[in-house]
């Protein structure tokens, strides 16, 4: 006897896979004579306060949310009758204020000197060549 081996060269090109002869034709009616009858059941009516539920509970949550950032976060009021904030209004004396300015105004004359020597440095570069 003669033994064949598996050899891919031989395979190479074919599909080793078939179909039977009429296997497609008959299939949908065969698979659906198999399955079981099963009849139909009546469709629920769905009312509206059924489509209209989760709309209000969600619109519940945000309710209770904004009430709770106005009562426990938002502002409370003290004994005199003001509002407290968690923001601290802070006031520089007018003298303070014109040395700050007179320092950022030192500050940027002297980054615009810089950047006008800059350029004539790079004139004198251009009309150096």
């Amino acid at each position: 006897m003669k033994t064949e081996q598996n050899n891919l060269e031989d395979l190479k090109g074919k599909n080793p896979f078939s179909v039977p002869q009429g296997y497609m034709e008959g299939l949908t009616s065969q698979i659906m004579s198999q399955l079981p009858e099963k009849p139909r059941e009546k469709t629920k009516q769905v009312s509206l306060l059924d489509r209209v539920r989760p709309w209000l509970y969600m619109a519940a949550v945000f309710a209770g949310l904004g009430l709770f950032f106005k009562v426990i976060v938002g502002e409370q009021q003290t004994n005199e009758g003001k509002s407290t904030s968690l923001i601290v209004k802070t006031e520089v004396p007018e003298d303070s204020m014109a040395a700050i300015q007179a320092e950022d105004d030192m500050e940027y004359f002297e980054y615009l000197e810089e950047q006008y020597d800059n350029y004539l440095l790079a004139q004198e570069m251009v009309d150096f060549e």
